[in-house]
């Protein structure tokens, strides 16, 4: 029976984000906002699809979108912070799951460092927070846990991509200054940091005549045992030189008067502890910090509310074949028009003998002070030269233009949708959203 290896998706997150990061050709990722009308029930919106009538429903209800860029993804991984008297799940190269859910053989401490337990006192709560950020070396802890440190956040990392439940993780692949790259660049590959005793024997009493040797593929490891003097078991193995270049070891225990003794060693990822984080720590999520910034310089309006989000991969520009670039986009129709009385906002709007029979309508978005250009929503039909009637105000203004949407209805592909409660904007008020992306 086949089986597939988390590094696929890892690999797969990889790929998406540096579609988006790369310089050219790239892959175009917009947050759409739209939706003005209500829910049904505006404290319990409808729950998102991703039915074909759902995208369709995503660009009707398009108010305009914000692009999102490299700089504003990242990969994630599971939030564990350190807490006393917690028993963490200590790293094996035998291990089939490691990365299963809450499988949490890696901490955030209060210092912001990122942790990896290589031992956990067989399987012993921690009680001491681990604090050294040694990048060439493990440490021990007093509670018998061994840590290698990985990588600490910076203060973009918290303020960005950290949230109650995730937090970044990525691989360098220049010297940046930071001591993650100090611990990449002397990670040891193949190195064992760690034995596990599995049948501590019997009749041992001469701790100084007791031998620990590693023999395998590799060079260099070598490890000293304790005895307890009570049971005359072997009780433990600390290594003293972790070696390097290891892909399969045998851990021999010879003398101390006893037999019977058994212990196995555990083997660092290729490449070492801590040489390639995003890997070994599974980020196979990406974190979108995606912001509206209140008009995004006067392209979005900031006078209505909305409820809809979406990400789109790739929109095309209208009447081109091209891939929108800019920064933001309106996709709301901008109208101007002539005539005396005011509209109603979120009001329809239509061209025709009655509302039901239109040939043009759509739901009024914002107006002018003067009421002379209006931005609408959910359009059906197509607007001409003529009278624009308000369903609920009853005003007849003449349109004179039009300006469609920006983007080519439909183009591109929706990635992703979220139903939300209103939100209303203001000129001095900026939207944050966190969509976590799992591949």
């Amino acid at each position: 029976m086949s089986s597939t290896s988390v590094n696929l998706r890892v690999n797969n997150a990889e790929q998406f984000l540096e579609s988006v990061s790369e310089p050219s050709p790239n892959t175009r990722i917009y947050l759409s906002i739209g939706r003005v009308l209500p829910w049904s029930n505006e404290s319990s919106p409808d729950i998102a699809n991703t039915s074909i009538a759902s995208v369709y429903e995503i660009w009707n209800n398009m108010i305009g979108a914000k692009r999102i860029t490299g700089n504003d993804m990242r990969h994630v991984i599971p939030k564990y912070n350190w807490v006393a008297n917690t028993k963490y799940i200590a790293y094996d190269h035998m291990a089939e799951n490691l990365h299963a859910a809450n499988n949490m053989f890696y901490v955030l401490t209060s210092d912001q460092h990122v942790y990896k337990c290589l031992a956990n006192n067989y399987s012993a709560n921690s009680t001491i927070e681990p604090t050294a950020v040694n990048p060439e070396a493990v440490s021990s802890t007093s509670d018998g846990y061994i840590w290698k440190y990985m990588y600490s956040l910076s203060g973009s990392d918290l303020y960005k991509f950290t949230t109650s439940n995730y937090i970044p993780v990525r691989t360098l692949s220049t010297d940046d200054g930071s001591t993650q790259w100090d611990v990449q660049d002397s990670a040891v590959d193949g190195g064992i940091h760690s034995v596990i005793v599995t049948d501590g024997g019997s009749g041992y009493t001469n701790v100084d005549n007791l031998v620990i040797t590693i023999v395998g593929d590799g060079s260099s490891a070598t490890a000293t045992g304790r005895i307890n003097t009570v049971s005359n078991v072997v009780s433990n193995v600390t290594i003293t030189d972790a070696g390097s270049e290891y892909s399969n070891a045998i851990v021999r225990i010879t003398g101390g008067g006893g037999s019977g003794a058994l212990a196995r060693a555990i083997i660092s990822p290729p490449g070492g502890h801590g040489s390639d984080p995003l890997y070994e720590l599974g980020g196979y999520s990406v974190l979108i910090d995606a912001r509206v910034n209140n008009s995004e310089t006067d392209v979005l309006p900031v006078t209505n509310d909305y409820r809809q989000i979406a990400l789109i991969k790739d929109p095309i520009i209208r009447g081109t074949a091209n891939v929108s670039q800019n920064i933001a986009v309106l996709q709301a129709y901008s109208v101007t028009t002539t005539g005396s009385g005011e509209y109603i906002q979120d009001e329809y709007v239509y061209q025709g003998s009655s509302l039901s029979a239109a040939s043009f309508s759509a739901r009024v978005l914002e107006s002018d002070a003067a009421n002379t250009k209006l931005i609408l929503t959910n359009i059906t039909g197509s607007p001409t030269a003529g009278a624009l009637i308000g369903a609920n105000s009853a005003v007849n203004r003449f349109i004179t233009s039009t300006t469609e949407g920006y983007l080519k209805p439909y183009s591109g592909k929706i990635l992703y949708i979220d139903n939300i409660k209103a939100i209303t904007r203001a000129s001095d008020q900026s939207e944050n959203f966190k969509i976590l992306l799992k591949f």
